[in-house]
């Protein structure tokens, strides 16, 4: 049972580049990162975008880094994973018909 999960896992992980897979795979890391860092509370630190700190006790400096942290971290999950899921879905029907004919 084990080294049937892990056979899968490796088949994951050792996906070809530029292929739907990766293009899955790479969403999916994105969307793990995206939740850790919503997990962690940055987005409180946003409030940099304002000219205000996200906590009173923190460095200004260090405020700042997290917020843009956040920011990149937010733009990346909205506008790079629909992008990189199409992409995949695109690139697995092109695959199929190219199978076909």
């Amino acid at each position: 049972m084990k080294q049937n999960s892990m056979t899968a896992q490796r088949r994951w992980w050792s996906a070809d580049f530029f292929s739907p897979r990766d293009f899955v795979r790479r969403a999916v890391l994105i969307l793990v990162v995206f939740v850790v860092v919503q997990l962690c509370g940055l987005r409180e630190y946003t409030s940099v975008l304002n000219g205000t700190t996200g906590s009173v006790g923190m460095n200004p400096h260090t405020a700042a880094l997290l917020g843009m942290l956040y920011v990149l971290v937010y733009l990346g999950t909205i506008l790079g994973v629909p992008m990189l899921l199409i992409a995949a879905a695109l690139m697995t029907i092109w695959n199929k018909r190219q199978g076909r004919s």
